[in-house]
């Protein structure tokens, strides 16, 4: 498995021509790409704008659209036997299928089949965000019991699961590098893991979760805190901990599992941000004494010492390279 199995596609109804705009989504994008036919929910502006990212065995997608009505038609069904989990994360919508129709709203999900036809509209008074998971039913049945009976029912709500999963596919669209083919059936393994917990795993399928999605969504969610905090000099294993509903231990033994500490973590982090903002041009004008106060250290001295043992250079040594160059 290489990079080469993952496939990205792109793209704005804001960067073509207004009056080939609906043509363009329609056939292009539409009917080609998403298998979906396209249109406005009621006359006048629309808008769509998406990420769509294929990976092994499964797709993602984050989606903003405005007055949108999406239909899979019966002409447009492929064959494929996977399931389409969506989570609304601002704005309304709703979805068809199966002669039910459900309102979703943010931190609410649904479940849908693509092997049936369906309908998700986006209302038009607000821009809507939603982030889509496209799961194969083979990997979510030994984790679901009677998937059949999820569909199109209204899934909990802003649950822990939920919330982890959306924030796991923001980290991939944040930059997060499958650069070797291990990591790349981690994450794909860890969707799927996520993605039945959703829905609602079976009690031996939500074991299997826990122990394997559930604790790598966790993590990345613990370093997304601690990234999001290291300005604050009182950043605390129990303050992380009670923020994210977790309990010190269980940190403790997360960073244990890559051979590390919740204190050597945020250290290190510490110093990689420090070595960035010395070696950003537009922070040439700061001291090293505010850079180092901007990234979490209340001693200058530590500051200096800690840095140079990790970088083998002082930060003035490093600004000053930086400068040279």
């Amino acid at each position: 498995m290489t990079m080469q199995d993952i496939i990205e596609f792109r793209f704005s109804t804001a960067d073509w021509d207004e009056r080939d705009r609906l043509a363009i989504f329609r056939e292009q994008v539409g009917r080609l790409v998403m298998k979906l036919e396209p249109e406005p929910l009621v006359e006048g502006a629309f808008h769509a704008e998406a990420r769509l990212r294929e990976l092994p065995g499964l797709g993602t997608g984050s989606w903003a659209c405005t007055n949108l009505r999406v239909v899979r038609p019966r002409e447009l069904l492929d064959g494929t036997d996977d399931l389409v989990l969506t989570i609304a994360t601002s704005g309304g919508m709703n979805a068809s299928q199966r002669g039910r129709e459900v309102e979703i709203g943010p931190g609410e999900a649904v479940l849908m089949s693509s092997t049936e036809v369906g309908r998700m509209a986006v209302l038009p008074q607000l821009p809507t965000r939603f982030i889509g998971l496209r799961l194969p039913r083979k990997a979510l049945a030994p984790l679901v019991s009677n998937l059949d009976d999820v569909l199109m029912r209204a899934l909990p709500s802003n649950t822990e699961a939920l919330r982890l999963l959306a924030l796991y596919l923001r980290k991939l669209d944040d930059g997060y590098r499958l650069s070797t083919p291990g990591l790349l059936d981690a994450v794909v393994t860890h969707l799927i893991d996520l993605g039945s917990l959703v829905v609602g795993a079976n009690p031996d399928g939500t074991a299997v979760a826990q122990d394997r999605g559930l604790a790598a969504a966790r993590f990345a969610a613990l370093k997304a805190d601690i990234s999001e905090n290291l300005s604050y000099g009182d950043l605390t294993l129990l303050a992380v901990a009670t923020r994210l509903r977790l309990t010190p231990r269980y940190i403790q033994r997360l960073f244990e599992s890559v051979d590390t500490t919740f204190s050597e973590f945020v250290l290190t982090q510490r110093l990689v941000r420090a070595h960035r903002l010395l070696t950003d041009p537009v922070r040439s004008d700061s001291t090293i004494g505010a850079i180092a106060f901007e990234s979490g250290f209340g001693d200058l001295s530590y500051f200096n010492r800690t840095f140079r043992r990790y970088y083998g250079a002082t930060p003035s040594d490093i600004r000053a390279a930086s400068l040279r160059r």
